[in-house]
């Protein structure tokens, strides 16, 4: 074998490191982790529905439609209610139900926060949730009735009770004593409070904007499981139960998740990954793209 030169060497090494320097450097893009989709990512999905519930008519339509059927039920016991009847009550949740909160979720949105004990306690400490449309005039209008009014929320009785009684009676809510708001002590299953409640009163109507709100058994089941309840019960709705509307989160988010494990485990993009799978969907046939390629000078040859 023949050998260069020690000099040839050299000169050919010089201009391989001048062409190595003069090539342009390619970037490297790591493949999108998980990571990569962000906490600032899945709250932006948020923004359609809290619009919705902050400036759309329908949104005020449909709560003005719940408080109407509701008050009509509560009239119609009042005026049948005789002497040795247990005591008239309405059993409601809070969140959603009667308090809006949509500007705690429309904070989330643009950010990296999210929902956790510590960012809901710092909400409910303002206090500066409102009156959903018509849910102030509704509930005076049940307590001038003379009728009991619990509310069953989830919020924390030990850390949430006191900034609630404020927020309540600053917006002009009725019966925000420790009697009638049964918040959460350990279980987030409400069943247990219904049932104290209905021992001792003939509840008129149960209102929520969670499947959870309303004692029909719902707690920790599936979508499905749900559904099905719900559809056992259609008959009541409007009747002995009120639904409210809540496209921002509930039990119903988490249930969208149909194998085992827990959906709050996964990451941002697996939630979304969920969340989109979960849609049932239609495309047309030509698509965008489709028509542009069919465009006149376009045709594909």
């Amino acid at each position: 074998m023949k050998f260069l030169s020690k000099k040839k060497s050299l000169l050919i090494a010089a201009a391989m490191g001048v062409s190595f320097l003069a090539a342009p450097l390619t970037p490297s893009y790591a493949a999108e982790t998980p990571q990569s989709y962000t906490q600032q990512d899945l709250n932006d999905e948020m923004i359609m529905a809290v619009a919705w519930m902050q400036n759309s008519a329908e949104y005020r339509e449909l709560c003005y439609q719940a408080y109407n059927v509701a008050l009509d039920r509560v009239i119609k016991a009042v005026a049948h209610h005789k002497k040795g009847d247990k005591p008239l009550a309405i059993v409601l949740d809070a969140d959603e139900t009667v308090l809006d909160n949509s500007a705690f979720e429309a904070g989330l949105i643009g950010t990296g926060n999210s929902y956790s004990n510590a960012t809901w306690k710092e909400w409910c400490d303002a206090g500066v949730a409102r009156a959903m449309p018509g849910a102030a005039e509704y509930l005076q209008a049940v307590d001038k009735l003379g009728v009991d009014i619990f509310y069953a929320s989830n919020r924390s009785l030990k850390d949430h009770y006191e900034s609630s009684v404020r927020n309540f009676k600053k917006i002009g809510f009725p019966q925000a004593d420790r009697k009638h708001m049964i918040f959460k002590t350990d279980a987030s299953d409400k069943q247990a409070r219904f049932d104290q409640v209905m021992k001792d009163y003939d509840v008129v109507v149960f209102m929520g904007d969670n499947a959870g709100d309303l004692p029909i058994g719902t707690y920790h089941k599936s979508q499905e499981e749900r559904n099905a309840l719900v559809d056992k019960y259609k008959d009541e709705f409007g009747k002995r139960f009120i639904a409210f509307p809540n496209p921002t989160y509930g039990d119903w988010e988490s249930a969208l998740k149909k194998d085992k494990g827990s959906y709050w485990a996964l990451n941002n993009k697996e939630k979304s990954d969920v969340r989109r799978d979960s849609l049932r969907t239609w495309r047309p046939v030509k698509t965008a793209q489709d028509k542009e390629n069919t465009k006149p000078g376009n045709e594909q040859k």
